[in-house]
């Protein structure tokens, strides 16, 4: 069941929500070249990931009964100075290539905050992260009014050769309030923390150690298609390194295939056995490669890069991603306290 949010029937355009992901929605996105500048890729896989985005709302703009772009949004719930709001998180907008400069990002972007302010009340949050590099997104969610909360970086992990270099364990259900704890200790007061929902023991390993955890940490696999690397790292990572016999193997068919880690956890002096759990669970899974999603005013951040054992890729990726948000109804104090706090990237917002 959709409904009709806009229409424009002098210009032929309609912005219809369901929902429901269809098929032809999916494939729109999976065909999609992302990033503008810096970084771009296609994602094969966007319809497994659509399909697991929480109360979805699924924005379809048409000309004339033909789809020209798309956008997503999903309900959920973030703290903000340490409490729990309503949130609007937007991801994936697209506009078909060749309906682009036609203003339809900007279209898409406006009725979507829109719609989306309207469902969080009176108070709340409306956010996507946009890459640094890809300027018309920027602009497009400028335009509607939307200002960046701050930056974080996606961080390269390596291994050429990973190692299952200490035994893991998944929590059972019984310890998920003890887990829960721990990284509300870490993470509470961080802007954009979602714990209680994001945190997947399915998919979350640990270390234990004689008092409790020593470290954990949440993955999951994602395969990107590169087509374009900035500078003279990308033309290493996407032409010259498939050309070497020993290294073709990390990016077969330009195929970049990872896992996402969050909802990271180290005791006090643990930084080392969490590098050593994300290098375990790399050999599990036997790939090269991992992408760490972080802010680095976060304590977390500078602990792991004091270990200096990042693999030796960590320089040729380090991609600076902007919040950008649209706070309703939070007075320029709470704003500013909010300017204060580390970022947190949920593993439950696909990036």
């Amino acid at each position: 069941m959709s409904e009709v949010i806009f229409a424009d029937p002098g210009r032929g355009l309609t912005i219809t929500r369901s929902a429901t992901c269809t098929p032809g929605f999916a494939a729109f996105l999976e065909r999609t070249e992302w990033g503008s500048g810096g970084l771009r890729y296609t994602n094969p896989r966007m319809g497994e990931i659509l399909k697991q985005i929480p109360a979805p709302h699924f924005l379809s703009l048409a000309e004339d009964d033909r789809l020209g772009g798309v956008l997503t949004l999903s309900e959920k719930t973030v703290r903000l100075g340490g409490r729990p709001y309503p949130a609007i998180y937007s991801y994936a907008l697209a506009v078909d290539a060749s309906r682009r400069g036609r203003g339809y990002g900007t279209l898409l972007a406006e009725q979507a905050l829109r719609y989306g302010l309207e469902q969080v009340g009176e108070k709340g949050i409306y956010y996507g992260y946009v890459e640094a590099e890809n300027t018309p997104s920027l602009r497009a969610v400028q335009r509607v009014g939307r200002e960046s909360l701050g930056v974080y970086h996606g961080l390269l992990f390596s291994r050429l050769r990973p190692r299952a270099r200490v035994p893991v364990e998944q929590l059972p259900p019984s310890r998920r309030d003890y887990l829960l704890e721990l990284l509300n200790r870490e993470y509470g007061t961080y802007t954009l923390a979602d714990l209680e929902q994001s945190l997947r023991l399915e998919a979350y390993y640990v270390i234990p150690g004689e008092d409790g955890l020593m470290a954990g940490v949440q993955c999951q696999r994602e395969d990107l298609t590169l087509t374009h690397l900035p500078g003279l790292s990308g033309h290493f990572l996407v032409k010259v390194l498939p050309a070497l016999p020993f290294l073709r193997r990390l990016l077969p068919g330009r195929q970049f295939r990872f896992l996402s880690f969050g909802n990271l956890y180290a005791s006090p002096g643990g930084e080392a056995a969490l590098v050593a759990l994300m290098e375990t669970l790399l050999a599990r899974h036997g790939l090269n490669f991992g992408l760490l999603y972080l802010d680095r005013r976060s304590p977390v951040a500078r602990r792991l890069a004091a270990t200096g054992k990042f693999g030796i890729f960590q320089t040729l990726l380090d991609l600076p991603v902007h919040i950008m948000a649209y706070l309703k109804g939070f007075t320029p104090g709470e704003r500013a306290e909010l300017d204060r706090q580390p970022l947190f990237v949920s593993p439950l917002d696909p990036v």
